[in-house]
């Protein structure tokens, strides 16, 4: 807003010339000596009259002259030298600023500003009457991600999980890539379908995850989609790493835990398989995953300078891309050499649980994890966990 000032400064001086300066200039032009000045200056300098008159004609050949232009002058100056038309003039220039301002300088967003600011004094219908000044700006500024957002929150929060959704999916066509707008998109897409997980919300939480292991919308969503649908020991495993997001003892940290207590005692009752110890004696010897990453053929290694590097680890066979374990290391010397264990497990999961594991590899740009944001690619299928050899993976390069 402020790139406006100079603006509003340069209108607001140009109504100041045509109030006092041009007045000014026109009088000054007006008083300026004539014809005749000069005229009277030669009589009183010569007494020839050959001379005198000689300067007469030329008198009245410049004097015809004059009139004509001291005639539009006077059709100017007469206007502009009335106060009510130098007021009526600087009044349009001053009331083109203030719309100008308006259109441009975003006055509304100022006083939305405020008004978010002045919340907690406001009342219910405060907040209706803010929600609606802020609904009626998004349509004019659909691109304003402040106001999508904003507006997804209060939707959330007042069970409009639909038009959350619509919020969330406006962001996210700016920001594909945002792990907490994907959570948020997941968890809204999950209350809006009957908290049934669809296959999308699944996946953008899954991918929310992949940028940010702790968003806890995504975490939440795959924590109650995995109980709805019975599978209890994954749950659980979401449910631990939100329980210990959560402060000890805070309300969130004891609603985890009655959930982590109430899908135990689902899992027992089922004849699922004991809750794995969180602090088992095992851990002392974890397995691990052994990786080397090759350059291919002819790419030298300084092309990749700079980029990130994600190992990524998933069951072996498994169609679901919610990985196991990832590392996020930059691009060094090659070929890199990685080590994936539980320390690296994803959302509660322990990747010494699993006796093989897919890997695949994303060297990245911008940082950010994604299929649509590999420059190059590497993948090996049944890895074993645990295995003393090495998996070395080649990684190439793939078209965008």
């Amino acid at each position: 807003m402020t790139e406006l000032w100079p603006i509003v400064t340069a209108l607001c001086a140009l109504a100041a010339l045509f109030v006092v300066g041009l007045p000014m200039i026109w009088r000054r032009k007006l008083e300026g000596e004539t014809v005749d000045d000069w005229l009277a200056v030669r009589q009183m300098e010569t007494n020839d009259e050959l001379l005198l008159s000689d300067a007469q004609l030329r008198v009245w050949d410049d004097k015809e002259a004059e009139n004509n232009a001291q005639a539009k002058v006077d059709g100017v100056t007469s206007a502009s030298s009335r106060p009510g038309y130098q007021v009526a003039l600087a009044g349009l220039i001053v009331l083109a600023t203030v719309v100008l301002y308006d259109r441009l300088g975003a006055y509304e967003d100022v006083q939305i500003t405020r008004s978010i600011a002045s919340l907690d004094e406001a009342t219910p219908t405060d907040v209706t009457a803010l929600i609606a000044r802020i609904e009626a700006r998004s349509a004019e500024r659909p691109g304003n991600l402040d106001y999508q957002s904003l507006l997804g929150e209060y939707y959330v929060a007042t069970g409009n999980a639909a038009g959350a959704l619509e919020r969330f999916e406006a962001i996210l066509a700016e920001a594909p890539n945002a792990p907490d707008v994907l959570g948020r998109a997941a968890q809204a897409e999950f209350v809006a379908e009957g908290q049934v997980l669809t296959e999308r919300a699944r996946k953008r939480a899954e991918q929310a995850l992949a940028g940010d292991p702790r968003q806890k919308s995504a975490l939440a969503t795959l924590a109650m989609g995995s109980f709805g649908a019975e599978r209890y020991q994954e749950a659980i495993g979401y449910m631990r790493v939100l329980r210990d997001l959560e402060i000890p003892g805070s309300e969130g940290h004891q609603l985890m835990i009655s959930a982590i207590a109430e899908a135990e005692s689902r899992l027992s009752s089922t004849g699922g398989t004991d809750v794995a110890s969180e602090t088992s004696a095992s851990e002392a010897t974890k397995p691990e995953v052994r990786v080397a990453v090759l350059l291919p053929v002819g790419v030298d290694e300084g092309a990749l300078a700079g980029q990130t590097v994600f190992v990524i680890a998933r069951p072996a066979g498994s169609t679901a891309r919610m990985p196991t374990a990832v590392m996020r290391i930059p691009t060094g010397t090659w070929p890199l050499k990685v080590k994936l264990s539980d320390e690296n497990s994803m959302a509660g999961q322990k990747l010494s649980a699993l006796a093989a594991v897919d890997l695949e590899v994303q060297v990245s740009q911008n940082g950010q994890p994604g299929l649509n944001n590999a420059s190059f690619l590497g993948e090996l299928s049944n890895v074993s966990v645990g295995a003393d050899s090495v998996a070395e993976i080649t990684i190439r390069a793939i078209s965008q």
